[in-house]
């Protein structure tokens, strides 16, 4: 039996909202490699970032937190400047997870990358 696509959204978005709050330092919740990796990131250490994230995707390249871990190296990449490494990984997370939020969020971070406005399709701008 197939999830609707408001019952799939409705669970990520739970699930981003779990993993922001364990991510804030809640007790008990501890995700090792992906923890200190969002840590790093939100401190603007984007280099030490990425291989944090990387580190966990080596553990758990099927983990609950893969395809986060995936887009977070992809936005690392895009605040040091680059571009390719992080058009190139916002496209993966695009093609290989169509139907999670988080292909959503490459679209319009692609987007921004590319110079098109992420509220416009590249149709509308030609």
């Amino acid at each position: 039996m197939s999830k609707s696509p408001i019952t799939h959204l409705i669970f990520c978005l739970s699930m981003i909202l779990a993993f922001t709050s364990c991510a804030r330092g809640r007790e008990g919740f501890y995700f090792g490699n992906y923890s200190e990796a969002e840590k790093l990131y939100n401190k603007g250490e984007y280099e030490k970032a990425i291989g944090k994230y990387q580190a966990y995707l080596n553990e758990y390249p099927e983990g609950n937190l893969a395809v986060i871990s995936q887009y977070y190296v992809a936005k690392s990449h895009a605040a040091l400047g680059h571009k390719e490494e992080a058009a190139a990984l916002y496209k993966k997370i695009i093609q290989e997870h169509r139907d999670l939020i988080w292909a959503n969020f490459s679209e319009n971070q692609l987007k921004e990358l590319e110079g098109t406005p992420s509220d416009q399709s590249p149709e509308k701008t030609k």
